[in-house]
């Protein structure tokens, strides 16, 4: 079945994620631990033509797990995310080389002949303290939050 952009609004109609997602989407991924839900993540971030994004704020409490420090410092150092996809497909060799996935990470970006071809503005926050009121987000981004285990630390009553 084709999917048709039927969408009236033009930030929505300009967005272009994979045909089988909508163009402006809200979505949970959950499951119990250790079921793959960052991997999901990580190929729906990564892989390229899934979603149309410019700017990526990212809010949890478990962004000193290794596959965030990967995405970060892939951002960081603005390489194409199909390099940084590929550190991920290859981390048994990484692994058995002994080699820091962030030093191959800038060694790759300090030696590649180009750069993203949009850099994506990033932000990573460890805080719900961090997240902005809907009003103060620019609509002038394609936008894509993440939301990772923040209920999970203690809730104010107010």
């Amino acid at each position: 079945m084709e999917l048709k952009n039927l969408s009236w609004n033009e930030r929505i109609a300009n967005k272009n994620n994979h045909p089988l997602l909508l163009k402006s989407l809200r979505g949970l991924i959950v499951s119990k631990s250790g079921c793959g839900k960052t991997t999901l993540l990580l190929n729906l971030l990564l892989q390229l033509g899934w979603l149309d994004y410019s700017k990526l704020s990212v809010f949890g409490q478990s962004l000193f797990q290794s596959e965030y420090k990967i995405l970060i410092k892939g951002f960081e150092e603005q390489l194409p995310m199909e390099m940084t996809m590929n550190i991920f497909e290859n981390r048994d060799e990484i692994l058995r080389e002994q080699i820091s996935p962030n030093e191959l990470i800038h060694e790759l970006a300090k030696n590649r002949k180009t750069r993203s071809k949009e850099p994506i503005e990033c932000n990573f926050y460890e805080s719900a303290d961090d997240v902005p009121d809907p009003k103060e987000i620019s609509l002038e981004h394609k936008n894509l939050m993440i939301f990772d285990d923040l209920l999970l630390q203690k809730q104010n009553a107010s």
